[in-house]
């Protein structure tokens, strides 16, 4: 129901519904409606809550994904991710590696927190065939 995911994801971003109002531009009584089940949002609200969780408007709607779009958590990737996820499954796994590293490393920068360890994407083949012998000392990112 829609009043529920909207209460839920307020609560994950720690807003009240005065706050949230303010932030998207509408009454603080539209979003104890909304909450409540006694209305839904219009067309520019739904938009503006859409921007503010950073979510699609089909998930705020709780509408099914069509088949075949790309998502990441229940966002619709847009034309560039799309194509930078197709551009590093053309990639060697030497290469791929350095690609998800120097995203990591970026990543980090910009969020202060600690990306993916690639190992746990990489294939078992190229995982027996790079790094030092067994025993030694294998640096991953953390």
């Amino acid at each position: 129901m829609f009043g529920d995911l909207l209460k839920e994801l307020r609560a994950q971003k720690k807003v009240s519904q005065i706050e949230l109002a303010r932030a998207i531009g509408v009454s603080n009584g539209n979003v104890g409606d909304w909450e409540r089940g006694r209305s839904k949002p219009g067309y520019d609200a739904l938009v503006a809550l859409s921007r503010y969780f950073e979510i699609s408007a089909g998930r705020l709607l709780e509408l099914p994904i069509s088949s075949g779009e790309l998502t990441c958590d229940d966002v619709p990737l847009t034309q560039m991710e799309s194509d930078v996820i197709a551009m590093l499954r053309l990639l060697n796994p030497h290469d791929r590696k350095n690609a998800v590293d120097f995203v990591t490393m970026l990543y980090e920068q910009a969020t202060g927190k600690k990306g993916s360890i690639y190992s746990t994407y990489i294939e078992d083949e190229y995982r027996q065939t790079s790094g030092p012998a067994e025993g030694g000392n294998q640096s991953v990112i953390a």
